[in-house]
């Protein structure tokens, strides 16, 4: 499951002041994931994937918000970010000791986008450009 870039993103807009300091609100946004988890536990559910949020500070809609940078990514909004993943993994870290007979994994998607980001040419699609639009589309994550 992913959940949480909205909430972040959310946080820093200028209609609502946040009643939590960034920390806080990271989290109280952990201790919904963890009931969630102990909810679908309980019905039954022993493998469980949580993947972490993407850099959501530089998401296009960014330079909307106020104090927000046009030129670069958001660097408070992926602190919250950052947080945010660590103590997800952490959750499935601690999940076969919590959770008796449960696996779970931890999609590192920020990482992932950050390469693509910083070396997209590593990350081009060899058949760009090709007539063929019938032929498949390969990525490769090195």
């Amino acid at each position: 499951m992913e959940s949480g870039s909205n909430d972040i993103f959310n946080y820093f807009l200028p209609y609502d002041t946040p009643t939590l300091d960034p920390g806080a609100f990271v989290q109280a946004m952990l201790t919904e994931v963890g009931d969630l988890i102990d909810q679908i536990y309980k019905l039954g559910a022993r493998r469980i994937a949580l993947f972490s949020l993407g850099p959501v500070g530089c998401i296009p809609a960014r330079a909307l918000l106020p104090g927000a940078p046009v030129d670069k990514c958001f660097g408070k909004m992926n602190l919250m970010v950052k947080k945010y993943n660590k103590g997800l993994e952490s959750l499935v870290n601690d999940m076969p000791i919590k959770y008796p007979g449960a696996v779970g994994v931890f999609g590192a998607v920020y990482d992932i986008v950050q390469r693509f980001r910083a070396i997209p040419a590593q990350y081009r699609n060899s058949s760009a450009g090709s007539q063929n639009h019938k032929q498949k589309h390969k990525y490769i994550i090195k």
